[in-house]
Order: structure tokens, then C-alpha cells, then sequence
């Protein structure tokens, strides 16, 4: 059985039973705790153990999957066809060349086909990524003030108890103004 990466973006899957998930949290606590040392043993024998960015990798993946999630594994040293940056960004390809024509995505030709740098790709996901968070922060403070506004506009009650208790002057011009637009119906 080979697991040799194939493809420049590797998927692993979520854990799939409570054992899994269990033993990838057992995982995380050993990494963090700070007493473990992991040790990778080739088939021949020799071992190696992994330095802290090793580490820092496995940590990132036992976290996700310790939570449930499918976790990508990229190399950011790789060149990527439109295809490939499309699936890293959820995209369609035509999609991938709008991004390339308005220069939000830098693009390289080679011969007749275009390479992206998989840095310059996640530089947009993030972007993206960034303009969708001041997005919905925008919906949120507008769903508040129009909250806030319903609250402060008066109801039916609220204003009749308001011209109740107005003063003359107070009532006067409101009382103009439907005079004057009851005015011009009569006629």
C-alpha cells in the first residue's frame, strides 16, 4: 500500500469513530505537555526524530482532527494549474481566470498554460477570507442600528401618549400640517 502524496493538496479525513477522535486529543495533550518526543522509524530501521516544525505540523493536524475536522496538507514551493488553485479556493476555473484578468492572482505562462504560485493562491484565500469577516461584521452592525431603531420608534401607544401629554405649542405644527394636506383633498 503506497501513501505516498499524489496530488499537490492532500486531504486527510475526519476521524470517524470516538476512538479516533480520542486518540488524536491523547495526541495533542503528549505534544503539548511537552515530554514527548517523536520518533519516525523507517523501514530499514533508522529512526528520526522530528524537529519542532515537524512537530508543530503534527500538532496542527492531531488538533483539527481531535475536533472533527477534514485537515489539507500544501506545499507552498509548488506551481499550480487554474484547476488546481480553483479546488484550493472553492472556485470554479473560469473563476480562477477573473481573479488572473482584474490582477487579484499572479499568473505565469508556460507555453501555452498558465502557473500559479500556491503562495500567491492562499495569499488571495486569505484576502477573501478577510473581506468576508469585515462583510459580515458590516451586516452585523447594520442588523443592530436597524434593531435599535425599531425599538426606539414609537408604537400606536406610544404615540398617542405622546400628543396626550404635548403642550399646545408642541401640538401645533403636526396640527398644521394635516390641516394644510386636508386642505387640498376637499377641493
Amino acid at each position: 500500500m503506497s501513501t505516498a502524496p499524489t496530488r499537490v493538496v492532500e486531504e486527510i479525513s475526519p476521524p470517524t469513530s470516538p476512538e479516533q477522535k480520542r486518540a488524536a486529543r491523547r495526541i495533542v495533550d503528549l505534544i503539548l505537555g511537552g515530554t514527548t518526543e517523536v520518533m519516525l522509524r523507517l523501514p530499514e530501521g533508522e529512526e528520526h526524530q522530528l524537529d519542532s516544525e515537524e512537530l508543530r505540523a503534527l500538532l496542527a493536524i492531531a488538533l483539527a482532527r481531535a475536533e472533527g475536522h477534514r485537515v489539507s496538507v500544501i506545499s507552498h514551493d509548488v506551481m499550480l494549474s487554474p484547476q488546481q488553485a480553483a479546488e484550493l479556493l472553492g472556485v470554479s476555473r473560469p473563476m480562477v481566470y477573473r481573479f488572473i484578468e482584474r490582477g487579484e492572482l499572479e499568473a505565469t505562462r508556460v507555453g501555452t498554460h498558465w502557473r500559479l504560485s500556491t503562495t500567491d493562491v492562499i495569499a488571495l484565500v486569505e484576502r477573501r477570507s478577510l473581506l468576508m469577516d469585515r462583510v459580515d461584521t458590516g451586516f452585523d452592525q447594520v442588523t443592530e442600528a436597524m434593531l435599535s431603531q425599531q425599538k426606539n420608534t414609537p408604537t400606536k401607544g406610544d404615540a398617542e401618549e405622546g400628543w396626550r401629554t404635548a403642550a399646545p405649542e408642541q401640538r401645533r405644527p403636526p396640527l398644521e400640517r394635516v390641516r394644510k394636506r386636508t386642505r387640498g383633498r376637499r377641493t
